[in-house]
């Protein structure tokens, strides 16, 4: 990996394996985080289509489906992330 620090004890450069992990966490969240935000941007005018009684039948599945991603999403483990697939623009 890209992530080395100095053993004094060996006089050589090793791999940090814990500055490595951590950046691999503060990425996933990272990348969590911006997930759960587009999800909701896409979220926000199907939500006022679907409160207000105006949404279409296509509205009302893109709706499901983008809602089921964001909970997905949530869901995703930072430490092993398995990101789930964005819904298809129907």
């Amino acid at each position: 990996g890209g992530y080395k620090k100095w053993d004094s004890k060996t006089q050589v450069w090793v791999n940090d394996e814990a500055a490595e992990a951590a950046a691999r966490l503060r990425e996933a969240e990272e990348t969590k985080s911006r997930l759960l935000q587009m999800a909701s941007e896409k979220i926000a005018p199907l939500q006022d289509a679907v409160d207000l009684g105006l949404a279409t039948d296509d509205e009302k599945a893109q709706f499901d489906e983008w809602k089921k991603y964001r909970v997905l999403v949530n869901r995703v483990d930072t430490l092993n992330p398995d990101w789930p697939e964005k819904p298809s623009q129907l």
